[in-house]
């Protein structure tokens, strides 16, 4: 559940003028929650985040500001303020401290990421963890996109600079959120709307022409990022556009180079796939945040799962488990350490089986809600129960990836239960007719309706628990 987004702005001291400088941001999110830092890019602002704030801010606190020049943010005239890189890391650095955050994951786009970066060489004991969403720190993911502002740093003419104006046209701005994606009708205007408004503003070309020259200093310290990656090997998922025109999945998959823990992952979109993409992305982001931010949960709750967490009389409960599996999953210890709670998931499980659905719509089913519940674990698991119950094995991908189903009795299994979990238990009279549609009646959303129920018990204790994926669910 979101909780509302506030919109403020603070006033920090510039370093430099020591003239005040007013920054926009957006916040949401309980003050006491972990904190994430979104820096946007070129030539956003902080609204580019705002569905992702939604998403995130019921977990975490979230934090967008407006970088100097951009957005809602104070944009002072270039020869009195100096725009570079160097100089907007510093206004952050010094948002962070009015603010008064000493602990964040940090989220960085295109600009974003140059100026996170900085942040992260200078305070690493801050960063938390980092997200990249199309944000580079190795020269392979520069594309040939770049090839008119190498001209500019090579040689800093007059007509090299104003040849770079055609960066700040309406047409090209539509183009960066346009190019590499398959259904534009998915983008809402007024994303590129108001990103032209704010640089159609009088002076801001030159604040932008100026930071386009002032881009190589960002190649150049790739190195002293990229050392920093290495030496602190900082908790790192990249999410990228695949077809970005500007910044090439080379640069995403460059981050294993450094840090080899770091999760890669691409999805179909361009440069802003937060606007076409923006449940799977804020779905990865999510389930990553839940692995490096959530402290309090996994061992240090459980400890470490086995037998001996299991009270004495709840120990054959768990045992029987072998009967399906051969073995004792992981979470079958978790949900063990409260027996009448293990006692009754797998009443519910017997229900199902009770219940007018075929084994094989049971498992997807239960894997569809807990795909929504960001349940990976359960997901392998349900995948596996398929593939044992003769499920052919694109079936049992779908369950493991969270995929739609040609069959299509299946995928109105898989909607219909997906929605009872997004939609606080709510589906639609669309989602009870595509159930009717291939044959299934009220019964079968009463079952289905137990098995997102059996979901929402387990998957919970999942996420508390998080156990390790035992080597019987693993994909072949």
């Amino acid at each position: 559940m979101s909780v509302p987004t506030t919109y403020q702005t603070i006033t920090v001291e510039d370093r430099r003028s020591h003239a005040p400088l007013d920054i926009f941001y957006r916040e949401a999110g309980d003050a006491d929650a972990p904190v994430v830092l979104l820096l946007h890019g070129f030539p956003s602002s902080s609204h580019q985040y705002r569905g992702l704030i939604e998403r995130l801010s019921g977990k975490y606190r979230v934090i967008a500001p407006d970088l100097p020049g951009f957005g809602f943010s104070d944009a002072p005239e270039p020869k009195s303020f100096g725009y570079s890189f160097d100089h907007l890391a510093e206004v952050v650095e010094d948002f962070t401290n009015a603010l008064g955050l000493t602990r964040y994951a940090l989220y960085v786009f295109d600009y974003g990421a140059p100026v996170g970066f900085r942040l992260a060489v200078a305070r690493p004991e801050r960063i938390s963890a980092l997200i990249s969403q199309n944000g580079n720190a190795y020269e392979e993911g520069l594309s040939d996109g770049w090839n008119p502002i190498r001209a500019y740093w090579e040689s800093p003419t007059a007509e090299n600079r104003d040849a770079l104006r055609d960066f700040l046209q309406e047409g090209t701005t539509k183009f960066q959120y346009q190019h590499g994606e398959s259904d534009l009708t998915r983008i809402a205007p007024e994303s590129y709307t108001l990103d032209q408004h704010f640089l159609d503003r009088p002076g801001n070309d030159e604040i932008q022409l100026d930071l386009f020259g002032d881009y190589r200093t960002n190649v150049a310290a790739y190195p002293r990022f990229q050392r920093y990656f290495r030496e602190h090997q900082p908790p790192l998922l990249a999410v990228w556009g695949r077809n970005d025109p500007f910044f090439l999945p080379a640069g995403a998959e460059a981050f294993r180079r450094d840090i080899p823990a770091a999760e890669i992952v691409l999805v179909e979109a361009g440069h802003f796939p937060l606007e076409t993409r923006l449940d799977d992305v804020a779905r990865i982001v999510g389930r990553f945040l839940a692995r490096t931010l959530d402290a309090r949960q996994g061992t240090a709750l459980f400890g470490a799962l086995g037998m001996d967490g299991v009270p004495p009389e709840g120990r054959e409960l768990v045992a029987g488990m072998s009967a399906a599996f051969g073995f004792v999953p992981n979470l079958g210890y978790a949900l063990g350490v409260e027996p009448a709670v293990l006692d009754v998931y797998m009443k519910m499980l017997q229900a199902l089986a009770q219940t007018t659905l075929d084994p094989i719509a049971q498992q997807v089913a239960l894997g569809a809600a807990s795909h929504v519940n960001g349940a990976e674990y359960a997901m392998a698991v349900h995948a596996t129960l398929a593939m044992k119950l003769g499920a052919p094995p694109e079936v049992a991908d779908a369950i493991r990836h969270g995929k739609p189903y040609a069959d299509p009795k299946l995928e109105a299994v898989r909607r219909f239960t997906a929605a009872i979990a997004a939609n606080r238990t709510q589906p639609s009279d669309s989602d009870v007719n595509a159930l009717l549609a291939v044959g299934y009646d009220r019964r079968a959303m009463v079952a289905l309706a137990l098995a997102a129920g059996a979901k929402t018990l387990v998957n919970t204790v999942t996420h508390l628990s998080r156990p390790t994926l035992d080597s019987g669910f693993a994909s072949a």
